[in-house]
């Protein structure tokens, strides 16, 4: 660790934030750029970095650096990227989870643009979905019909139509993610 970090970690210990805002000044930019090149939204990134140095400065007493500065904040933001994603990933399967309607019913108003595009997409990836997937897929999120109503009303057995189901949810979810990061 450069001598110059050790002082300043031991000055903002000691509760000097002109030390501390001096390390932020040192390493933020390339934690910006790097959270940049992995979630693609300055905002993402931005509040990214800024999640990092809260946490650094919240636990500046109990950190402990053995190596670099650098390598403990890359690691921080490493982690702070992996929860991130984590979380759109949960957001995603809510999304994926919930009944499909139409864009313009007055039960569900569209109030931003980002809405509406991942419901295109979401109405996109349906469409791919062969003709006897489509449907039960449909059944299941338009109609919420249960496993036993679409087998019956489909003549099928009931593991055919839950086969049915995963393989739509598996292969719209993948479609979906393959554009829902450009929208955030």
């Amino acid at each position: 660790m450069m001598s110059n970090d050790q002082t300043l970690i031991e000055r903002a210990k000691s509760g000097d934030e002109r030390a501390f805002q001096q390390l932020f000044d040192r390493y933020w930019r390339d934690l910006y750029r790097i959270a940049y090149q992995r979630v693609r939204a300055e905002a993402d990134a931005q509040d990214l970095v800024q999640e990092v140095f809260i946490a650094f400065w919240k636990n500046i007493h109990t950190v402990k650096i053995t190596d670099s500065v650098a390598g403990y904040l890359f690691i921080a933001l490493r982690n702070k990227i992996f929860d991130f994603y984590e979380k759109q990933q949960v957001r995603l399967h809510y999304v994926l989870d919930q009944p499909f309607r139409a864009a313009d019913t007055p039960e569900q108003p569209i109030d931003n643009i980002a809405s509406k595009e991942l419901r295109n997409i979401l109405a996109a990836a349906i469409e791919t979905l062969p003709d006897k997937m489509k449907e039960i897929y449909r059944l299941s999120r338009e109609q919420q019909l249960t496993i036993a109503e679409m087998s019956s009303l489909l003549a099928l057995s009931p593991q055919t139509v839950k086969n049915q189901l995963s393989t739509a949810l598996q292969r719209i979810r993948k479609e979906v993610q393959r554009h829902y990061l450009l929208l955030l």
